[in-house]
């Protein structure tokens, strides 16, 4: 107080004016970015929405002709069947109409080379004569009256006398006059079921939406469909937003007027089957954004004039900080809502009402969880994962949410699926839960990355390990070899002389076999570099299973061989053959004999994929993690170093090495090599 007394009333108002003046500042340049970040958002959504909007348009145009198309198969398998039965007797009006009613056939009409109609399944009636005809039948069956097709998709076209349309084939007549069978379909049905879930009829439904101020299909010739209240838009031609939104496979946006109003407006082509169909054009309402533009100026012009009128420092400070946070929660409630959602699109998506029934379904949930959506939906959550879900259906029916809860199944193709379950609730107003929705992430790659990562660091920790050793040991296991050799040339005993012999014989024996396995640490920790070459797998399999195939019949084993003649690869061939062997001599000491090995390869993809099989006493589960490990062994004789140096050898090759195994039914290895490295 001391202080404020001492402080001229001008310097008061000069700081005022000064932290107003910056607070405005500061407030104007946090507007600016709120706005821009809002349209960030909007763009995203924006963009979002269309996309999905162009993906139904697709579905809806793909459906249509997929109808369209049995439609045509149906007649002509009907026209052909006539067509031989035309053949071989002769028809009467009669029997055509007695055929034409058994197929839900409107009409069936048989024309000479001519185009004079012979025969029909239908009388004209009298109010018909004199009446002018649309067309004449030449108009279209010209080709298959000629010999030109034997069979001709007419399609839709107007009745010739009566009013309506018609969907008709035609095929050409087996006799020998020639002449064509036009068998037609009342089209009025199909075109309704058309109009009911044509393209049309989509964005209709989709305009209805709150915050869809418009909606349209539009080409060059103007609008093919739209909402219910476009009545005109502007012309492609002349706009120049427009047509670059249709030179671009991107979406495109901007701030446009419609019925004097500003919307957001969002551009984006419609291709089908590689062929563009028309430009998507999408205006979202901008009331929301507008109104809040508008509430954030309102509540600037209110602060400074507070601050001008008070003089308070304290106070400016405290106002503006106010609405800064409240401008800071509410950009931060619409970033997590809008973000929220794109997230979870692209999630595995399930969601149970509060009587526990199941009514979202998405695709990725149907893919993931190997159930059809149409086979849960409406259906108890309990009911439709039973006990191969059984966590899944346990985290919906909790009480609180549950966050990355992890949990396993086997797939129906056998194998086994990391997934990360996390739920949100949604509560009525007596605090009840009203439903609860689960997000399922599939962990399974990233978990056998992880796996593979940490056996790749632990081999190198251990192979160069392996490699000090062994240089420590190759020096006095040369001097105890030279030793060796030189008592064995050099020295002769007096007595027990063939005691001698074997004693230096073992000890050359086990110095060798030591030095084998040292000269298998230092290949481990320094592997050769690949000699690359364009190797035929199946001729490489065929020598390699020459070479093996001596050693499986002497155990009584059957070793059988499988490729596709298709697969070549880039490989080092001495390599791959030393990884391919290494499996099938474990497999060979795994199985007894009267059992069976198998070595196959086969293309999938752009990978190469190469498969050793046995019927051996299998792997238990608990060492499968371990089987890769270096000197990792089971055998009484084993160095533990062969799957070690056959795994190193495929991933030299950018490829990887699977194993599956049960005990007392077998093992199986897989690698999958790409067919072209990368780099290559």
């Amino acid at each position: 107080m001391k202080l404020a007394r001492h402080i001229q009333p001008r310097y008061v108002i000069a700081i005022t004016v000064v932290m107003a003046l910056l607070m405005v500042s500061s407030a104007l340049v946090e507007l600016q970015q709120s706005q821009r970040e809002l349209a960030h958002l909007m763009t995203e959504e924006a963009s979002s929405l269309i996309e999905a909007i162009a993906q139904s348009g697709r579905n809806t145009i793909l459906s249509n002709q997929e109808i369209e198309q049995l439609l045509a198969e149906r007649l002509l398998n009907n026209a052909h069947l006539l067509a031989r039965l035309d053949s071989a007797a002769v028809l009467t009006s009669q029997q055509l109409a007695e055929i034409a009613a058994a197929n839900d056939i409107f009409r069936i009409n048989i024309f000479d080379h001519n185009g004079t109609k012979v025969l029909s399944s239908y009388l004209e009636h009298d109010e018909h004569a004199g009446l002018p005809a649309r067309h004449e039948p030449q108009d279209f069956l010209q080709p298959v009256l000629t010999g030109e097709v034997t069979q001709l998709v007419i399609g839709l076209k107007a009745a010739r006398i009566e009013a309506g349309q018609r969907y008709a084939v035609a095929v050409q007549r087996r006799r020998s006059g020639g002449g064509a069978l036009v068998l037609n379909l009342d089209a009025a049905y199909f075109l309704e079921f058309r109009k009911r879930i044509g393209i049309g009829k989509l964005l209709q439904d989709l305009g209805d939406n709150s915050g869809v101020e418009f909606i349209a299909l539009q080409d060059e010739e103007g609008i093919i469909a739209a909402s219910r209240n476009v009545a005109e838009l502007s012309q492609i031609a002349g706009d120049d937003f427009m047509l670059q939104a249709q030179r671009s496979d991107s979406v495109h946006t901007r701030i446009a007027a419609f019925n004097g109003r500003k919307v957001f407006e969002v551009a984006k082509p419609l291709v089908v089957q590689g062929e563009q169909q028309g430009l998507f054009r999408l205006g979202l309402s901008m009331d929301e954004m507008l109104a809040l533009e508008a509430r954030m100026a309102r509540r600037l012009l209110i602060l400074s004039l507070v601050l001008i009128a008070i003089g308070a420092v304290l106070l400016t400070f405290i106002l503006i900080n106010q609405n800064l946070q409240t401008v800071s929660l509410e950009y931060q409630r619409i970033k997590s809502y809008t973000g929220e959602i794109l997230q979870n699109l692209a999630e595995a998506v399930v969601t149970r009402d509060r009587q526990q029934v199941i009514t979202l379904f998405n695709k990725s949930a149907a893919q993931m969880l190997e159930v059809p959506a149409e086979q849960a939906v409406g259906k108890p959550c309990t009911e439709v994962f039973g006990e191969r879900h059984a966590v899944l259906a346990d985290s919906l029916l909790q009480p609180s949410p549950v966050r990355d809860r992890e949990t396993h199944y086997v797939s129906a193709a056998g194998g086994t699926r990391a997934l990360a379950i996390s739920t949100s609730l949604t509560y009525d107003e007596r605090g009840e839960v009203d439903s609860a929705t689960a997000v399922i992430k599939d962990l399974t790659e990233q978990r056998r990355l992880e796996e593979q990562m940490h056996r790749r660091e632990k081999l190198l920790a251990m192979g160069e390990l392996a490699s000090g050793v062994a240089h420590e040991i190759r020096n006095p296991l040369n001097a105890i070899s030279m030793i060796a050799q030189r008592f064995e040339k050099e020295f002769v005993p007096q007595a027990e002389v063939a005691e001698y012999r074997a004693l230096t014989a073992v000890l050359k024996s086990e110095v060798q076999r030591v030095t084998h396995i040292i000269q298998q640490f230092l290949r481990f920790a320094r592997p050769p570099r690949l000699n690359l070459s364009q190797i035929a797998l199946p001729a490489l399999l065929q020598q390699i299973a020459a070479l093996f195939a001596g050693q499986a019949r002497a155990k009584g084993v059957r070793f059988e061989t499988a490729h596709e003649p298709d697969c070549d690869l880039h490989i080092d061939r001495e390599q791959m053959t030393q990884a391919i062997l290494n499996l099938l001599q474990n497999a060979l000491e795994a199985t007894p004999p009267g059992g069976r090995i198998s070595l196959s390869c086969a293309r999938s993809g752009s990978n190469a994929m190469i498969r050793v099989e046995d019927s051996g006493s299998g792997i238990p589960a608990d060492r499968l993690d371990k089987i890769f490990n270096l000197y990792y062994t089971t055998k009484p004789h084993g160095t533990g170093m062969g799957l070690a140096i056959t795994q190193q050898i495929v991933q030299q090759h950018q490829g990887t090495i699977q194993v599956h195994s049960q005990v007392g039914s077998g093992t199986e290895f897989l690698i999958t090599i790409p067919a072209e490295r990368n780099g290559q």
